[in-house]
């Protein structure tokens, strides 16, 4: 099924259109993102765990943490570089939300980005099973950051909005299941 994202923090309609396609064939989960309105802001070139927050990418939250608190966070921008790294959120801590990153070392992940008119297409891909972080039903959610070349006022996207400012909200994450039809 192919979704549309919206604005992060309020739910309206996003300022860009943004899609995202999700699949699965044979354990394989497909995310295919469709960025429109993008001015291709990459600060790194082809660094693996390198692009976190600091660009233009599309991103996923998944996991199977029945509390929700241990999950993957994905990141793909326009030049195909990956960030991926097992996330541990320990909810509001002074104000902000307090995260563990623990970078993956080896990528399971597969890529793709194709450069299109005005945005990009970005795909990425992974059996299931390799992103089980605990024994729920796997839970998920997708997003855009666009930095409109670099501007620290991101545009936030999610497919489902977390009614603020960031991504790491644990009340905006759905069971996959839901989305694959």
């Amino acid at each position: 099924m192919i979704y549309e994202l919206r604005n992060t923090r309020t739910g309206e309609k996003a300022p860009y259109k943004t899609t995202v396609e999700i699949t699965e064939r044979d354990d394989i989960i497909t995310f295919k993102f469709t960025a429109n309105n993008c001015q291709f802001y990459t600060p790194y070139k082809g660094e693996y765990n390198n692009v976190h927050s600091r660009g233009d990418a599309c991103e996923i939250l998944i996991g199977s943490d029945p509390q929700r608190k241990v999950y993957y966070e994905i990141e793909i921008s326009p030049n195909n570089d990956l960030f991926l790294a097992k996330m541990t959120n320990h909810g509001i801590v002074d104000g902000r939300i307090k995260l563990d990153i623990d970078y993956i070392d080896k990528c399971f992940l597969k890529s793709n980005v194709e450069l299109i008119e005005n945005g990009y297409i970005a795909t990425v891909w992974f059996n299931k099973n390799d992103i089980l972080t605990g024994d729920d039903d796997i839970y998920f959610n997708a997003y855009r950051l666009e930095t409109d070349g670099g501007h620290r006022d991101k545009h936030l996207m999610a497919l489902n909005p977390t009614m603020n400012g960031a991504f790491h909200t644990i009340a905006s994450y759905n069971y996959l299941k839901y989305y694959l039809k």
